[in-house]
């Protein structure tokens, strides 16, 4: 038996109650009495007991009287109904009502000592049953909340590994810090490469308010011990990990509550240190992207040096080669002729080798300067067709357009426009052979302008166009050899193109030609 169960006795008669309290006191229960269904129900209001036994027929008020009085209230008490006569059909009554069983008069003492057993033990039963459902309840919300929690640690540490500028960078871990941690204030301190010292770099500060002295001393020496130790510590209300690269200390990463002084979580401590890796690795990345970037600025720079200083010597060659042509140092010889055009075509090609560095290099740097206004795009098709043609006669190719009627206007620099399909129309006649065939095509697709330049040249596979916009390289296919170019044209196209607001996309199969489209925004109606 449960010990301590107190159990009310509810019945009219005295002899009744007095034999059953009797019965209950014998097996260790605390057992009270009420003379009839009015005085249970007001005792069982001031002091609910355990569990109720009542009489089913009573003057004032019946059991089941009692029972609905007790169900319109909520309360929720185990009954036991006694009577003395059974049926099925009160049987059915009583349990439709939450009765947890009745005894038939007259019973005996083990009779309603299994009574009160079984009703207890469902009760019991059936709170443990609550217990686990809300415990597995919890456990349910608290798992998925640890599951949005990786979720959001996951993708806060996509958004920070992918900054590379390193203002962007300290920003984004500090915003993360206080998103998972709800911390009053966050600090970044990274080792100067230079004198070895801890320099603060980014701090913020969530609540204002005045931090004590003490925390002030404990803040400063827990980052010291950080730093020197290499292992995250806890003092007060903060919290410090270190940002390690390998086995070398490059930061420190500190958070609190020095305002409230309330300790952090040991929670807070693990997402910290995840975070804590995330932000290292991402500053080693920015650092070495930063060493790129300042790498190729410096080569950028040296390129467009170069290409300056061999601008003025290219146009003198070319000068004295057209002035020598012309017979102005007196006459030359057919063998002479054929020297100065050969010394005149390597020039001309040097020329366009130093344009197209100056081009990259004023992209890389940039330092490439557009004029976007609103512009004709046929226009600028018609005179491009117009002087590729002599090109394509020399080969024996054909051209022809499908060019959307009534085009609307499109936002470019009209310029760049022309060198971008001039490039492209020249490289379709290059790698097309003699007697091939070239194609345009300009259609219009939502807010874009799509122009295709399509020939049925060499083509090219998925691993060359998997380089084909990248500096210097040359497509190479037999009988190619010879083509002319600088390697430069679809790597400053591609540039051109998206510095438009634009993309360009390519389809090919080897040998069966080649689509390049790229699209330019339309204007705006007026």
């Amino acid at each position: 038996m449960i010990a301590d169960v107190r159990i009310l006795v509810v019945d009219d008669s005295r002899t009744m109650r007095e034999s059953i309290v009797r019965i209950l006191t014998n097996e260790k229960f605390i057992a009270s009495e009420a003379i009839d269904g009015k005085d249970g129900l007001k005792k069982v209001l001031a002091d609910p007991p355990d569990l109720i036994l009542i009489d089913l027929e009573m003057p004032r008020m019946t059991g089941l009287e009692v029972v609905d009085a007790l169900c319109d209230r909520q309360i929720e008490i185990p009954v036991i109904l006694m009577t003395s006569h059974g049926s099925e059909a009160l049987a059915v009554e009583l349990f439709r009502k939450g009765v947890k069983n009745y005894l038939i008069k007259p019973f005996e003492a083990d009779e309603v000592v299994s009574a009160i057993d079984q009703a207890l033990t469902e009760v019991r039963l059936r709170r443990e049953r609550d217990i686990l459902t809300q415990n597995l309840v919890e456990a349910n919300h608290e798992l998925a909340h640890r599951v949005r929690e990786l979720d959001t640690l996951y993708h806060i540490g996509k958004s920070v590994t992918s900054a590379l500028s390193r203002e962007q960078l300290l920003e984004r871990i500090i915003e993360a810090v206080f998103y998972l941690t709800r911390v009053e204030e966050a600090t970044i301190l990274l080792v100067n490469a230079e004198t070895g010292q801890l320099i603060p770099e980014l701090h913020r500060q969530q609540i204002e308010g005045e931090i004590r002295r003490a925390s002030q001393l404990s803040a400063k020496e827990l980052v010291q011990r950080t730093a020197k130790t290499g292992k995250s510590m806890a003092a007060d209300a903060m919290f410090a990990t270190p940002l390690k690269k390998g086995d070398r200390i490059i930061g420190v990463l500190l958070a609190g509550n020095r305002v409230s002084d309330t300790p952090l979580a040991e929670h807070s401590h693990k997402l910290l240190l995840s975070l804590g890796d995330y932000a290292a690795i991402a500053l080693e990345n920015a650092r070495l992207y930063e060493n790129i970037r300042q790498a190729n600025k410096s080569k950028s720079e040296f390129v467009s040096l170069v290409a300056h200083e061999l601008k003025q010597p290219m146009t003198a060659i070319r000068g004295y080669a057209d002035m020598l042509r012309k017979g102005v140092a007196g006459p030359i010889t057919t063998t002479q002729e054929q020297f100065i055009d050969a010394i005149r075509s390597s020039a001309e090609r040097m020329q366009l080798l130093i344009t197209d560095l100056q081009d990259v290099s004023r992209v890389e740097t940039g330092q490439l300067n557009l004029e976007i206004r609103i512009v004709d795009l046929k226009s600028i098709l018609d005179i491009a067709l117009r002087e590729i043609r002599g090109q394509l006669e020399s080969k024996s190719q054909t051209i022809t357009t499908n060019i959307l009627e009534n085009l609307p206007q499109v936002k470019a620099d009209p310029t760049r426009l022309m060198q971008i399909i001039a490039n492209l129309l020249s490289n379709a006649h290059k790698y097309t052979q003699k007697e091939g065939h070239i194609h345009v095509r300009v259609f219009q697709q939502g807010e874009y302008l799509h122009c295709a330049v399509a020939d049925d040249g060499i083509g090219m596979t998925e691993k060359t166009q998997a380089k084909l916009f990248t500096k210097f390289f040359r497509v190479e296919a037999p009988g190619m050899e010879n083509v002319p170019g600088t390697g430069l044209g679809l790597c400053i196209v591609k540039s051109l193109v998206e510095l438009q607001g634009g993309e360009i996309k390519i389809k090919s199969e080897a040998g069966k030609g080649s689509v390049f489209t790229f699209t330019v925004p339309i204007a705006p109606e007026k």
